[in-house]
């Protein structure tokens, strides 16, 4: 039987610090692929996947045992992301890479096509459409849309990652889906507006090639 988050991080607290590579082997995926929706490049989603485990081993001492380690390391990731994207939004010029095949899945939207070459040109445009659609969100948006849909968190994970009420995310979750739609059919003009110590690495460890 696997050993829970919790026992891990006490051997690691303990000095075991090689443990640490047992919860990048468990949760690296799912940084990764947060990190590259938001982002929207691969190197810069490694980067950031980098950063938010570096992170989570330097507080791992100030770690409260009654949280779950997957909505404190998602809390670390999200704002990751968002430094990343507000120091993005300054080089407003850097080409936005697409996201691998298997990353690409817009939230279901879209109906699938049939097996037709025209039904499947047409599926692959409406595809390129919410995946743009998307990337114009808000952060403020995007992010609860990303970690709902893509990451299969519920309500109260993200609430707790977010520190908002669940009512809150309800509410943006609502208007993201609004705003994508609104873009994607051409309402309000497809425009879519905003609402609202000393580090170290563990040794013994390493993220594998994402």
């Amino acid at each position: 039987m696997p050993e829970t988050d919790e026992l891990i991080i006490h051997k690691i607290i303990q000095g075991d610090t090689g443990s640490f590579g047992r919860l990048v082997d468990r949760y690296q995926h799912q940084i990764y692929n947060l990190a590259l929706r938001m982002s929207g490049h691969r190197e810069d989603a490694r980067d950031i996947t980098q950063e938010t485990f570096i992170k989570a081993f330097n507080s791992l001492s100030a770690f409260r045992f009654e949280a779950v380690f997957k909505t404190w390391l998602y809390r670390i990731a999200s704002n990751s992301c968002l430094d990343y994207m507000r120091r993005r939004n300054r080089d407003s010029t850097r080409r936005i890479e697409r996201p691998p095949e298997e990353a690409r899945d817009p939230l279901k939207l879209v109906p699938a096509g049939g097996p037709g070459p025209e039904e499947r040109v047409l599926k692959r445009e409406s595809r390129e459409a919410v995946k743009k659609a998307l990337e114009s969100l808000p952060d403020l948006y995007r992010l609860p849309l990303v970690m709902h849909h893509y990451q299969g968190l519920s309500y109260r994970e993200i609430s707790t990652v977010l520190a908002i009420p669940e009512k809150t995310v309800a509410t943006r979750l609502y208007r993201a889906k609004k705003m994508l739609k609104d873009c994607l059919t051409g309402g309000d003009n497809g425009e879519l507006y905003a609402g609202e110590k000393k580090t170290g690495r563990p040794s013994g460890w390493r993220m594998h090639a994402l």
